[in-house]
């Protein structure tokens, strides 16, 4: 259990120091930031300065490892229910293909906890862009003004697709 952890956790750390730059990009292409012109200028315009490529980062370094840690774990325990005659669930060859999805969508559940305040914070914080808030913007102050103004129900704004997103996707 503790290699599912570790082997969880570190590869969601290291996978977002690495996909958030482009994840900022993605995410201001998406919101049309660029004016709609597609164009390269327009295109570098929209990034007040070099850390606006980091925006949004500390809340996904801090817990994408925690839920890739929960997700390996929860995933490995249910299929170890579900089929205890495999003994090393990294190569569930003993394993049916329905047992293998049913142990990834738990997980996607499972994950789902830390998943969708996660993506609600990092979202918010990357789109605080051409306001006088952008210079200051932190994952912890989002947070924190999304738990002043809903509570803490409001981290889980857009949870329900969030929910089977991550269910159905870790399923496959």
């Amino acid at each position: 259990m503790s290699a599912d952890f570790w082997a969880g956790y570190l590869s969601g750390a290291v996978g977002i120091i690495i996909g958030n730059p482009l994840d900022v990009i993605k995410v201001r292409l998406q919101a049309g930031t660029d004016g709609g012109t597609g164009t390269g200028t327009a295109y570098a315009r929209q990034f007040e300065s070099t850390s606006s490529l980091v925006r949004g980062a500390a809340a996904p370094i801090l817990t994408y490892g925690a839920l890739n840690a929960l997700l390996f774990t929860s995933y490995n325990r249910t299929l170890t229910f579900l089929a205890p005659r495999v003994q090393n669930p990294t190569d569930p060859t003993e394993a049916s293909l329905g047992q293998i999805w049913v142990a990834g969508a738990v997980g996607g559940m499972v994950s789902w906890v830390i998943s969708s305040p996660t993506e609600l914070v990092k979202c918010r914080a990357q789109m605080r862009q051409g306001t006088s808030e952008a210079t200051t913007v932190s994952s912890w102050g989002v947070a924190k003004d999304i738990v002043r103004s809903n509570g803490v129900k409001g981290l889980y704004f857009g949870g329900g697709v969030t929910s089977v997103r991550d269910a159905v996707g870790y399923g496959f």
